[in-house]
């Protein structure tokens, strides 16, 4: 019997998803899929997440089987392996998290004419409502103007909660895009494949589930972030600083590109002042689009003070969290009350403050060929040192540090960590309380995870070859892939 394709697979693994979702998903009250017959039984629920679970494996599966082929030299069409592995969740019910919910009922309260930084969506009625999730009904909007502008615009033409998480479904999808169109245009300044950065980014299970699925506008931010960092490449570092501005008005993390962007206008490191200036001068222009959009858009700059939002909650992904939850329970546990109380925020606050002095040292001293691996890296530590965590915030760093020259050691990681938060999505926040259906997700989870971890030893790493040096540069761009390609090889002396 012939094995199928890793493609046919991924794409019959996307489909089981999909229609996994219609069980497993938290929809509105109001809607046709909340009354379908599985829901409403626990063996149904659990047959859902069983086939969840299942489709996930297979996605992961088809994932790894296609790196080793492009790790070997294979060429496929990633851009359309992406493309299968990713229409049948357009129109499914959002996967793993109740955001997209969320983004839907921010929208109708511009739309209505509230702040969406002074109230939450508790302050509505109605269906647009019926998904949210309670912790956030009565919290302020923590996003940029951008994505709540565009949540506005749609909800004045309609108020099915459907429809509007569709809208924002688009927006991740734009932001799937832009990666794809800027991944490999770094990556090759970097002297990486772009074919294997493509896989590692572009068609991994975690973009396509979280991102897409999910409808996170993370995506979107990110979309914006790689393609301020490409356009920055070729010399236009006034136009992606404005694009870095763009990518923080959707999230404030999407701002740490700038980091990139200085470094091509200041390829030296050692030279402080020239790379404070860069900082300076790029890190204004951000700031003036941000500012700027929020006072076209009328949202405003509110939602700096609804930062603190996303911290309501205590992810164990987290280090701070972790530290400052330990912390806790042991003064707790010792009858220091008082202690206790203060002291997960005392060590939020240090995490929050490490993050910030990595984010200075990087953004100084990180030479021109290390500036992907810098913005990866600050990345990562606003999320392992900032107040919470979610699963999908390791699409955060994922392209940068794709495109930084990994190593063995790297690719594994940044491997490993994709299997294990796709096979583990379905242990979410809908499952929260329920016992049965968490432990059963999480035997399944081990066994589908450990079936696959072993084949992350087929996996190498394979770089592209040195582009010609050019001795003198002429654009930003040349300079980087100058920097990059490093000394030419010392000639070898003729044996007679």
């Amino acid at each position: 019997m012939r094995v199928p394709s890793p493609v046919v697979r991924g794409v019959v693994g996307v489909w089981v998803v999909a229609v996994s979702a219609t069980v497993t998903s938290v929809v509105p009250a109001s809607s046709w899929v909340a009354s379908m017959p599985l829901r409403d039984s626990l063996a149904g629920r659990m047959t859902g997440l069983t086939f969840m679970v299942f489709g996930l494996g297979l996605m992961v599966w088809a994932w790894l089987e296609v790196g080793r082929e492009v790790l070997a030299g294979v060429r496929h069409r990633l851009i359309r392996l992406t493309v299968l592995w990713s229409l049948p969740l357009l129109l499914a019910p959002p996967l793993f998290s109740r955001d997209a919910w969320s983004y839907a009922a921010q929208g109708a309260l511009v739309a209505k004419g509230f702040d969406p930084y002074s109230v939450g969506p508790g302050a509505l009625s109605g269906r647009v409502v019926e998904a949210v999730d309670p912790m956030w009904m009565d919290t302020p909007a923590p996003y940029g103007p951008l994505p709540l502008a565009y949540g506005g615009l749609a909800a004045q033409f309609t108020d099915n909660p459907y429809v509007l998480m569709l809208a924002h479904r688009a927006l991740a999808l734009l932001g799937i895009v832009l990666i794809a169109w800027a991944v490999p245009k770094i990556a090759v300044a970097c002297r990486v494949d772009p074919a294997v950065a493509t896989w590692l980014v572009v068609a991994n299970p975690v973009l396509i589930t979280h991102g897409l699925g999910a409808a996170h506008n993370d995506v979107l931010m990110l979309g914006l972030a790689c393609s301020a960092f490409a356009v920055a490449l070729t010399g236009h570092w006034g136009t992606a600083a404005v694009i870095a501005g763009t990518a923080a008005a959707v999230k404030a993390p999407g701002g740490l590109v700038v980091i990139a962007i200085a470094a091509v206008m200041s390829p030296l490191a050692g030279r402080a002042l020239q790379r404070l200036a860069s900082l300076a001068i790029a890190g204004f222009l951000a700031v003036l689009t941000l500012v700027t959009i929020g006072e076209l858009t009328g949202v405003g700059s509110g939602w700096l003070s609804a930062l603190d939002v996303p911290g309501l909650v205590r992810s164990p992904l987290s280090i701070a969290n972790l530290i400052g939850m330990g912390t806790s329970g042991v003064l707790d546990w010792l009858g220091a009350e008082d202690a206790a109380q203060q002291a997960l925020q005392v060590i939020r606050l240090l995490g929050i403050l490490t993050a910030l002095g990595l984010i200075a040292v990087l953004g100084l001293r990180s030479h021109i060929h290390q500036a992907a691996r810098a913005v990866g890296i600050a990345m990562l530590a606003v999320v392992l040192l900032g107040p919470t965590a979610h699963d999908w915030y390791f699409l955060w760093c994922l392209p940068f540090l794709a495109v930084a020259r990994p190593g063995r050691r790297l690719m594994t990681a940044l491997v490993g960590v994709s299997l294990v938060l796709t096979i583990a999505a379905p242990l979410n926040s809908s499952l929260r309380g329920a016992v049965i259906p968490i432990l059963v997700t999480t035997s399944l989870v081990l066994v589908v995870v450990g079936t696959l971890l072993g084949r992350l030893r087929t996996l190498q790493p394979v770089r592209a070859p040195r582009p010609p040096r050019s001795p003198q540069p002429a654009t930003p761009g040349a300079a980087w892939s100058a920097a990059a390609a490093g000394p030419p090889p010392r000639p070898r002396p003729q044996q007679s």
